[in-house]
């Protein structure tokens, strides 16, 4: 017996050797384990040593039963390495080198910076199109600001709209075939919808409110926009046809209207503040908790990048408006524009 109970010391202490040699080798190692819900998250990093399984491969007895689940807004956020990234893509926006407003694009980095228009009329609220290939914005050319599309390439745009009104803030949706504007046909401000080539305009909000700067979710299911609800403007969100409008900020003083979505639908970037000494905001959609990403300098239009790892906005403090853009978590500043005249209402696409 004595002998049996020595030989299977000696096979286990094999078996933990082979082990401990493979973890050293870096070779993976599946384990197999269950772990208490009040731990979940707080595992963030492992030994370099060990190949970490996926959780999706980790088993558990049949008779076990999470005692909590994590919601999708309490998950931490995880930062993927694609997010720690140079700037990438392309950025539009409004310059001003005369007394006219003209489009300007340039790359991410702020690099080959062009002007896509040189004309005597105003051209503003440029957004670019989910391809990145072409440009929506209005235009007062025949009188009225109608909305038309550019293309960069082909250098060529076409009319969008005609004898429609006032009308603001353009932006083509995520699927590539709506547009969402502001019009101010009815006399206040109220939000529209209509197909990408102009067809099918219809209201999709209640012009009393004075609704402005509408933008898309990163899904196309919700829309924000700003509105003078209860006495000041707020950020609302609803439905892309117009229904189960909700609040999404609370009690944010002097909020300017221009607002966008994070790439995971999370959070709102907009701008609030005294006239003339604005700064970035964040908000959380689902809880309305609110972070102030700046401090002082007069920053205006806000835009997450797409991967939404960046924030590019227009800030007046060297003197005159120029484009900047900063990490989400308002780190790594950088100026992109540096001219004698104003570079404002910044778009980020691909």
């Amino acid at each position: 017996m004595a002998c049996l109970v020595g030989a299977m010391l000696y096979v286990a202490f094999l078996y933990l050797r082979q082990a401990t040699a493979s973890i050293a080798s870096g070779d993976p190692l599946r384990i197999i384990v269950s772990v208490d819900s009040s731990l979940q998250g707080t595992l963030e990093t492992a030994t370099t040593a060990a190949t970490l399984v996926p959780t999706a491969s980790f088993t558990q007895a049949a008779s076990q039963t999470p005692t909590s689940v994590l919601s999708p807004t309490s998950l931490p956020t995880v930062q993927q390495p694609e997010l720690l990234a140079k700037p990438r893509g392309k950025i539009v926006f409004t310059c001003t080198p005369e007394k006219f407003n003209q489009l300007c694009l340039m790359n991410a980095d702020g690099s080959d910076q062009e002007r896509l228009t040189n004309r005597q009329v105003n051209d503003y609220y440029p957004s670019l199109s989910p391809d990145g290939r072409s440009v929506v914005f209005v235009s007062n050319q025949t009188g009225q600001f109608e909305i038309y599309i550019f293309d960069i390439q082909l250098r060529e745009e076409l009319s969008i709209t005609e004898g429609a009104g006032n009308l603001t803030a353009p932006e083509i949706s995520p699927d590539d075939l709506w547009i969402v504007y502001a019009s101010r046909r009815d006399g206040d401000s109220s939000i529209w919808l209509m197909r990408r080539d102009g067809s099918l305009p219809h209201p999709l909000t209640d012009s009393q409110w004075n609704e402005i700067d509408p933008t898309w979710s990163p899904d196309g299911a919700h829309i924000t926009f700003a509105a003078v609800r209860g006495g000041f403007v707020e950020l609302f969100v609803m439905n892309a046809d117009g229904s189960d409008i909700q609040q999404a900020t609370h009690d944010v003083q002097g909020i300017g209207g221009r607002s966008s979505w994070s790439t995971d639908g999370r959070r709102l970037v907009f701008y609030a503040g005294p006239r003339g000494d604005r700064d970035i905001y964040v908000v959380e959609v689902a809880t309305g908790q609110t972070t102030r990403l700046t401090f002082g300098g007069n920053n205006t239009g806000p835009g997450f990048s797409p991967d939404g790892a960046w924030i590019v906005f227009s800030s007046s403090r060297d003197g005159d408006h120029e484009i900047y853009i900063m990490r989400a978590d308002g780190s790594e500043v950088t100026q992109l524009t540096d001219n004698t005249y104003d570079d404002w209402q910044p778009r980020w696409g691909p």
